[in-house]
């Protein structure tokens, strides 16, 4: 647990989150169903550390985390 406790606790606090009402799940479910975050997502299971491939990606999922949470795209 000692070495993948920083994955666990960053899964604990999306879960967290997204988890705390319908409209945020659904936005989350959204969110996943984009390609980046599936692969970066498989990664990091796999290996259980976090995934700091192509910066290009993670550009991307934060913008568009970024867009669900200020409501600017559409679940």
């Amino acid at each position: 647990m000692k070495a993948h406790g920083t994955v666990f606790r960053v899964l604990g606090v999306m879960q967290w989150f997204w988890y705390s009402s319908d409209r945020r799940r659904e936005r989350f479910v959204t969110i996943c169903e984009d390609r980046d975050v599936q692969q970066l997502t498989f990664e990091s299971y796999m290996n259980k550390e976090l995934v700091r491939k192509k910066p290009m990606a993670h550009v991307r999922i934060f913008f568009k985390d970024m867009g669900h949470l200020l409501g600017l795209v559409r679940a």
